[in-house]
């Protein structure tokens, strides 16, 4: 977004700092119905990032196996044409000592971190403190997934994601980072749709929804032919934002990706968080 999404006692890290592992732009046809670069190819970034600090490491390329857990931050809109840098660096100690941090900035201004966990590769990285890369450190998803579903919540959805294509999975088998990225927004898109903060909605008030942050933890190899469903849920609300699980599984029930986002209510002409709407937060009244 164009505004600063960081907890107080955040500070931007320089933007030059670390190893360079990926080079890149925004494409007209990469752009949402929010109209900035969507968050699949953010996540697209990171992934290739880290298969590149892989072989900086001297590892073998294991594609998704690379990662446990990836921790996304947002923290500014890129728009059709950005020129798109991503660095990376080891942290030196602390909570999260080597883990990989990344840093995805354009034209010196900072867009988007992730967290690496385990840092597969991280020792050919530079070495930086903690305070160093603090905005790239979880804020909003701080606890632990729930990792059961009943449908009994208010709200609770399942969305049909399809089919998985050849063209969906990496050269070990594994789903694409940025394919669970893009089957859980479909099908976080249709339960906020469902539950009445729909295109309509937007178009009327124009209020819509963006991701600040998530959290990503794979789980397995995905054959191809494989139907993927989302269970999602809303789990938490603040006042100008929400946080929802998804589970993204096969039709047998294999677990191929949990997924936690942290979403923000904005007014799309400002671009800033508003209070999120009444009919959402009487869910959990």
């Amino acid at each position: 977004m164009n505004r600063r999404a960081r907890a107080a006692g955040d500070t931007e890290p320089p933007v030059e700092i670390g190893v360079a592992t990926l080079h890149t732009r925004v494409e007209s046809w990469e752009c949402d119905h929010n109209k900035h670069w969507n968050a699949r190819y953010f996540a697209r970034s990171f992934q290739m990032a880290a298969e590149t600090v892989a072989a900086i490491g001297g590892c073998d390329n294991r594609g998704l196996g690379l990662i446990e857990t990836r921790h996304l931050r947002y923290h500014r809109e890129l728009f059709v044409g950005a020129a798109v840098e991503v660095r990376s660096v080891r942290i030196s100690e602390g909570e999260h000592a080597g883990a990989v941090a990344h840093l995805l900035s354009c034209e010196g201004l900072l867009a988007a971190t992730a967290l690496d966990l385990p840092g597969t590769g991280a020792q050919g990285l530079p070495a930086v403190s903690p305070d160093q890369v603090v905005v790239a450190f979880p804020r909003g998803l701080v606890g632990g997934t729930i990792d059961e579903w009943n449908g009994s919540s208010p709200g609770d959805f399942i969305a049909e994601t399809g089919p998985v294509r050849p063209t969906d999975i990496d050269h070990t088998g594994a789903l694409l980072f940025e394919e669970i990225i893009r089957r859980v927004a479909f099908a976080s898109h249709i339960q906020l749709a469902k539950l009445g903060l729909s295109a309509d909605y937007t178009n009327e008030t124009g209020i819509g929804r963006m991701a600040v942050e998530s959290r990503v933890r794979p789980s397995g190899v995905c054959k191809p032919g494989a139907l993927l469903r989302a269970k999602s849920r809303i789990v938490s609300f603040a006042t100008k934002s929400f946080a929802t699980n998804h589970r993204l599984e096969t039709h047998v029930g294999e677990l191929m990706a949990l997924v936690d986002l942290q979403v923000v209510t904005v007014d799309l002409a400002t671009r800033k968080a508003v209070a999120v709407p009444n009919f959402l937060q009487i869910l959990h009244r």
